[in-house]
């Protein structure tokens, strides 16, 4: 921050340029800025403790070398530029908790004025520094503050200070799950994506438990999808770093202050026996945090406390926070399914109305979801040419699951021209940001009537994915040995990736079933493994409660199993059960046909075979 003598030095200069409402606002920054030096240097300490086990967790393994307000004074002279040390040396501060409220309740404040109202920023930014220096919302406030009023050093030395709390947080971690970025407060991590130039369209709270065996407490995060303005939105989670100090603090001292606007302990809260990131996010909840507003709604939702998750929901919902409103959207769709006709319209039509809001804020999920409603008709035919709108809104912002689904629709033709290089174009764009993405479009290539050459793109793909071990494209890169496509026809070694493929997802039904029905019914009989394949498909049919075991498809293949392996009586009676089911269910799928000729071939003591498996 500029010194006194400076900020008076531009009053007059603004005075003399007869901008009267500017000097006055830098009159006030000038005078607040004074007092509160006045009172930290009274105050200041000459030491202060470090709570070693949350700043071991930001990268500060060591205590800063000086106490808060000495380096403070040394970063606002100019002398020393270092946010994390800055940051560390706050929560080392004895008066910690006082500085994290006050911090609360004006940072949040400066969010909410600074893109609107920019000579409000100079007193609350100064205050904000005065707290703490290396507040990334105060000097974002003081740089646009002094850049209204024409003082471009001035802005120019906050812009400054912008960028080196920007680049410690980014040198901190990628935003990913794994490597979370660190901060100190959640209003710091809504100031870094304004820093960055993305608008935050949703955000929610979690927490990860502690690890006593490392050390580690329990961490508090926010997660966070933002994107700049008419661009892609992306996930980025935080780590606060207050948190874990704030809540050794509460267990050590009930009188240690909360920053809140409504509970100044834990005491006042009446939480002090069972304070922990759950309580505070409920705390935060209380305080208007729309983010603590919208968890406490969708952790009521998985609780099954639909009525009270609704009502946090909405709340999160009006400050803004798109991600309630597809929480929203996900409630009122669960209760279309449930409700009777009559009613149905009524609960589909709140449905739309919450996935338009989150379409407006640019939410793609919220695209992809409403596109796939639209096309499957629930909402009449007039709305699935809009369907296939959003879909394609969605894929432009790189959805993934909207790319594919356009892709399978170009490939057949189903609401839109059939187009398989369109199609081709989609699966590429989302198989170059996406694993399972990568295994579908090696499918699509794959799919004899396509006539798609296998190219060595998707093959590099598959062999990384299958090497990582990926069960999907193990089962791929065995059709490519068997088959002879893009490699050499080596059926001893199709046959092991199948194996592989299956040893890697035991109790997945599809994937078993696939791999089960190509060792049984092949024509190649070097590549077949009946016993093999009826051994894993008795693991994953012998629970009579699993879902495999009314799946008419699933049984055709178990009873292909017994009858390649002789046992005739066993297949009939399996394939009737699979005759029963498609017939109970209306026989959706068109299999009753298909399942009935395999009855007639197990019954005159036939096994089979198929010349298109692989």
């Amino acid at each position: 921050m500029a010194s006194g003598a400076f900020e008076h030095t531009e009053i007059r200069r603004l005075e003399g340029a007869a901008n009267a409402a500017r000097a006055k606002a830098l009159a006030a920054v000038a005078l607040q800025s004074a007092a509160m030096r006045r009172a930290r240097k009274t105050h200041r300490a000459l030491c202060c403790a470090v709570l070693a086990t949350v700043l071991a967790g930001a990268g500060c393994a060591t205590a800063p070398p000086l106490p808060y307000d000495a380096l403070a004074d040394r970063a606002a002279d100019g002398i020393e530029m270092d946010p994390p040390a800055l940051r560390a040396a706050l929560l080392s501060a004895p008066d910690f908790d006082q500085r994290l409220r006050q911090l609360a309740l004006l940072e949040r404040q400066v969010l909410a004025l600074l893109a609107d109202e920019p000579l409000r920023l100079g007193a609350l930014g100064s205050a904000i520094l005065d707290t703490y220096y290396g507040s990334l919302p105060g000097h974002l406030a003081l740089a646009r503050f002094y850049r209204e009023v024409g003082a471009e050093a001035q802005a120019a030395l906050h812009d400054t200070w912008v960028a080196a709390i920007r680049g410690a947080i980014e040198a901190s971690g990628d935003g990913s799950e794994e490597a979370p970025y660190d901060v100190l407060s959640s209003t710091a991590a809504r100031a870094f994506l304004s820093a960055s130039d993305l608008d935050l369209v949703g955000a929610t709270y979690g927490a990860t438990p502690p690890d006593s065996a490392a050390g580690q407490p329990e961490e508090l995060r926010l997660w966070t999808i933002a994107g700049p303005s008419g661009g892609p939105v992306r996930p980025a989670a935080f780590r606060l770093l207050h948190y874990p100090v704030l809540a050794a603090a509460v267990e050590a001292d009930a009188a240690t202050l909360l920053p809140l606007d409504r509970h100044e302990t834990c005491a006042s809260a009446r939480l002090c026996d069972h304070f922990g990131a759950r309580a505070f996010i409920h705390l935060l909840a209380v305080s208007g945090d729309d983010a603590a507003a919208a968890t406490v709604g969708f952790n009521l939702l998985r609780g099954g406390r639909g009525d009270d998750g609704q009502r946090w929901l909405r709340q999160a919902a009006r400050a803004g926070n798109a991600m309630a409103n597809l929480g929203l959207a996900e409630l009122y769709s669960e209760r279309a399914r449930r409700s009777s006709e009559e009613r149905q319209a009524t609960w589909l039509a709140a449905v739309e109305g919450e996935f338009l809001t989150a379409v407006e804020a640019g939410m793609d999920e919220a695209m992809l979801h409403l596109g796939r409603m639209y096309r499957s008709g629930l909402y009449g035919a007039a709305k699935q040419e809009q369907g296939i709108g959003l879909l394609q809104r969605a894929a432009a912002l790189q959805n993934v699951q909207a790319q594919l689904v356009l892709a399978w629709l170009h490939v057949e033709g189903e609401g839109v021209a059939k187009d398989l290089d369109l199609a081709e174009e989609y699966f590429v764009a989302a198989a170059s940001r996406d694993s399972q993405a990568k295994v579908q479009y090696a499918r699509f290539l794959l799919h004899p009537p396509f006539e798609r050459a296998f190219n060595e793109r998707a093959w590099d793909w598959l062999r990384q994915l299958a090497a990582a071990d990926n069960p999907r494209a193990m089962v791929l890169v065995g059709q490519l040995y068997a088959r002879g496509v893009h490699v050499g026809k080596r059926l001893r070694r199709a046959r092991g990736w199948f194996k592989r493929a299956a040893e890697a997802a035991p109790d997945d039904a599809n994937l078993i079933n696939e791999v089960a029905w190509t060792l049984t019914v092949s024509h190649l009989p070097r590549l077949r493994d009946e016993r093999y394949a009826l051994a894993i498909m008795e693991r994953v049919m012998a629970d009579e409660t699993n879902a495999a075991r009314r799946n008419p498809a699933y049984l055709d293949t178990w009873a292909a199993t017994y009858a390649a392996n002789g046992n005739f009586e066993r297949a009939i009676a399996v394939q009737q059960e699979a005759i029963d089911l498609a017939v109970a269910n209306d026989d959706p799928n068109g299999e009753l046909a298909i399942l009935r000729e395999h009855l007639i071939a197990f019954r005159a003591g036939e096994s089979i075979s198929d010349e298109t498996v692989p």
